[in-house]
């Protein structure tokens, strides 16, 4: 039968609906209507049951992901919801940032209340013993509940992984550094004030930065903070890359993300600096010991970019960039 896990083992709370996957494949995703409160596990199993019954029939619903796939076992088997991960994407419109490349803060509404969403998941013993949490957005920093959510996570246990822009310094954040039950990632996406307020529209390049530098001195490890880097053509200079690891040097920070625009991607593609620039970056994180993965990106300009690097950076002495 055609399957996927993420149907029972994930959850994930968008502004007025639950679904099991955060959709990066800009397909038909399955939606139960939700806005906070109690969520009827009993009518979310049975929603669930309905896609998986639609997935047999080739329905529009998940047509065309690549998480679907064929597994042996029955087409009647009744479905089991027991999550390991939750996702928290209900406030996706509310930021303090201003991204050239996101048009989700031009969005309304500021999500809900979601440490009651919680307790009730674990009080209908959905929750994994393993769980993971992540923490996505908009900005989580800012929502009223946030540390109180967060902590209450730690003091049960489970780990979580927060996407921030660390415009707004969180105790909750580094507590969870502190006590190494997960991690943070920064959207920098530059390494100068003046390309940080081309990219995110705001000015608040020396309040991250300094902001990240209290993560790291909280963090009881290096490796629990993660910078990231959205490559596109406002930030794609070699130049600016540099400085960028740079920063990472001074501020004892040895695992980077790298990424490309969404919207590109979903349109024309990304311009051959910015994948050129991709490759750079990958290379000079492996030159410099760092941890360094790709965010997101598709198989099929992965495959340019390990082109790219093969071509120009491959060998002892690094080939002159066009």
């Amino acid at each position: 039968m055609k399957f996927c896990l993420n149907l029972c083992n994930d959850i994930n709370f968008e502004p007025d609906a639950v679904q099991p996957c955060c959709n990066v494949h800009a397909i038909a995703v399955p939606r139960f209507p939700f806005t906070g409160g109690r969520l009827d596990m009993a009518a979310y199993a049975r929603h669930i049951q309905n896609v998986v019954e639609q997935l047999q029939k080739g329905g529009a619903v998940c047509r065309g992901c690549p998480e679907c796939i064929e597994i042996n076992a029955p087409q009647d088997s009744a479905v089991r919801l027991l999550f390991r991960s939750v996702s928290i994407n209900m406030h996706r419109h509310l930021c303090n940032c201003r991204c050239v490349y996101c048009d989700l803060w031009r969005g309304h509404g500021a999500g809900y209340a979601i440490l009651p969403v919680l307790r009730n998941l674990e009080e209908q013993k959905v929750l994994r013993r393993d769980c993971f949490f992540s923490w996505g957005g908009g900005e989580p920093g800012i929502l009223p509940d946030f540390e109180e959510a967060s902590q209450w996570i730690l003091h049960n246990g489970w780990p979580q992984y927060v996407h921030t822009n660390a415009l707004r310094f969180s105790p909750a954040i580094a507590a969870l550094l502190r006590e190494g039950k997960g991690g943070v990632n920064v959207s920098l996406d530059s390494a100068s004030p003046e390309v940080y307020r081309a990219v995110k529209g705001v000015d608040g390049f020396t309040r991250v930065t300094a902001n990240i530098e209290r993560y790291r001195a909280a963090a009881r490890e290096a490796g629990l903070i993660h910078l990231k880097y959205i490559i596109f053509e406002k930030n794609n200079a070699v130049a600016e890359l540099e400085r960028f690891f740079a920063l990472c040097r001074a501020l004892d920070v040895t695992s980077v993300q790298f990424s490309l625009n969404f919207q590109e991607l979903n349109g024309a593609g990304p311009v051959p600096k910015t994948l050129l620039g991709a490759a750079f970056f990958r290379h000079r994180a492996a030159s410099l010991g760092m941890a360094c993965v790709p965010f997101f990106i598709p198989k099929r300009w992965l495959s340019v970019i390990d082109e790219l690097e093969q071509r120009h950076f491959s060998g002892a002495v690094e080939r002159s960039l066009p």
